[in-house]
């Protein structure tokens, strides 16, 4: 059903169309709210009863009517319970789910009225409590059907007091008043009571479902506005994708042209040459490598996981070949790489055999690009205890100054001591290895002293599945 919403509190500027009904989950979670509280309702009419049996309230008070209140509201709250546990989680029950609020609030209007009926009517507030029901009725349902609550609440809440004037029941006074009596002798009177009561119930949904329906707008507004600013945000991203790979294309040709001059295949060059050649050769090398390192994490973060077959991988396998790779870099700039977890047993994680191999290059080529030569030293290590396993890389390089440890996964961020350290980064590894953990549902942890080193600790749960064979767990569409 979709209304056109004009609010009374908030002027947006013209009329907006949206639709009024709640979200399916939200829906779900305001039915276990509304049966959780009936339990709390329950226990303040056995404190009630309690306090009527032992006369400590100068009224009279029956504990039995009480008990007739709190057997009612057990029996249809465990009823209430056992059909929510079948509607729930499947968003076709949404009409049953609305229907059994609709029954919660009339079953609630029955027990409020004998409540009301039981305690003196007019002598007690009783009949207040049917406005809080008004008010939730306006959150959970439309504003007409909320309206049709307000009346049922009215008609309820003067049963009591019109069935005594009629004289179908008995008047029930608590505190042996004239007051009381004199209200029901007169038609007029009486009456004049159950108006009274039917404008304030009136004005309190009227005000109440204004503010809710403004509220309910704007949260519709909000919920556009952010569906608007996740399609710019992808269409900012297709075009990073699409001028990156332009891109890409053109600085390879460069590279290979300038690595030609550079082994003299068109002649020999002079030596000034010969070293601004290599200079432009280093320089393409640094921007094709950010390049690519734009369009992978730009994949990765147009990534929806459920496009991502993720299988189970074996997590030792994917580390030790990157280990492998990392021992030789360490090799050429004389840093040590040392793999403690060659000989560890197989563990399977629901995961991307080629992205996780991509997250351990990252974190193993940086520990050795940040560590000093020929004393440089990286540790890695597997740990696993219980459903989780632990993978840790650990440096004794420069070190990470403790005000930028919240910063160095952002996008191109790289420290002062990084930098003067290391020309070649590019800022963006350790946001790729952010966005593999999110994907992987995995953590990561890193502690570091500036001068002693760093450790990245990612952690992820072990599945009791076996790897595919014939599948890595590749994304389709990378």
């Amino acid at each position: 059903m979709v209304e056109d919403k004009h609010s009374f509190f908030y002027d947006w500027g013209s009329v907006t169309t949206y639709k009024p009904d709640i979200s399916s989950q939200e829906l779900e979670s305001r039915v276990k709210w509304f049966i959780n509280m009936r339990w709390f309702a329950i226990l303040a009419c056995a404190a009630g009863a309690l306090i009527a049996a032992a006369g400590i309230f100068p009224a009279n008070l029956d504990y039995l009517d009480f008990a007739v209140v709190i057997v009612f509201l057990s029996i249809t709250n465990l009823v209430y319970s056992i059909i929510s546990r079948n509607l729930l989680g499947d968003r076709s029950n949404r009409r049953e789910l609305q229907s059994l609020l609709l029954w919660q609030m009339l079953g609630d209007f029955a027990a409020l009225s004998f409540l009301t009926y039981a305690l003196g009517g007019i002598e007690t507030p009783m009949a207040t409590l049917f406005m809080a029901h008004i008010i939730l009725a306006t959150l959970f349902f439309t504003r007409r059907r909320s309206l049709i609550i307000a009346a049922a609440a009215w008609i309820c809440a003067s049963f009591p007091l019109m069935f005594e004037w009629a004289g179908i029941i008995p008047m029930r006074s608590i505190f042996d008043g004239q007051f009381k009596s004199m209200v029901i002798s007169r038609f007029e009177v009486a009456f004049g009571f159950v108006l009274a009561s039917g404008a304030v119930y009136f004005v309190c949904w009227y005000l109440v479902s204004e503010i809710s329906s403004s509220l309910k707008l704007r949260e519709q507004q909000l919920e556009e506005s952010n569906q608007m600013l996740i399609k710019i945000d992808k269409e900012k991203t297709q075009s990073t994708l699409l001028a990156t790979h332009e891109l890409k294309a053109p600085f390879a040709a460069i590279k290979s042209h300038i690595y030609t001059l550079r082994d003299g295949y068109c002649g020999e060059l002079p030596e000034k040459a010969q070293t601004v050649v290599s200079r432009i050769g280093d320089r393409c090398d640094q921007i094709l490598s950010r390049i690519t390192d734009i369009i992978h994490l730009s994949n990765l973060r147009t990534l929806v996981v459920t496009d991502m077959r993720l299988v189970p991988v074996d997590l030792i396998a994917a580390f030790s070949e990157e280990a492998r790779e990392g021992a030789l870099i360490g090799k050429a700039r004389n840093v040590e790489v040392i793999n403690l977890a060659e000989t560890h047993p197989s563990v399977y994680i629901m995961g991307s055999y080629s992205h996780l191999k991509t997250l351990f290059s990252n974190l193993i080529q940086n520990a050795i690009f940040y560590c000093h030569e020929n004393t440089g030293r990286v540790v890695l290590s597997i740990e696993s205890l219980s459903k989780k396993v632990s993978v840790a890389v650990q440096d004794n390089g420069i070190g990470i100054p403790s005000e930028n440890l919240d910063k160095i996964f952002d996008d191109y961020f790289r420290s002062k001591n990084a930098v003067g350290h290391y020309k070649g980064g590019t800022g963006l590894g350790l946001s790729i290895v952010k966005e593999i953990v999110f994907i992987h549902g995995g953590t990561i942890q890193v502690e570091s002293t500036v001068g002693i080193g760093s450790t990245f600790t990612v952690r992820f749960d072990i599945t009791e599945a076996k790897q595919e064979k014939t599948d890595h767990g590749e994304h389709t569409d990378s």
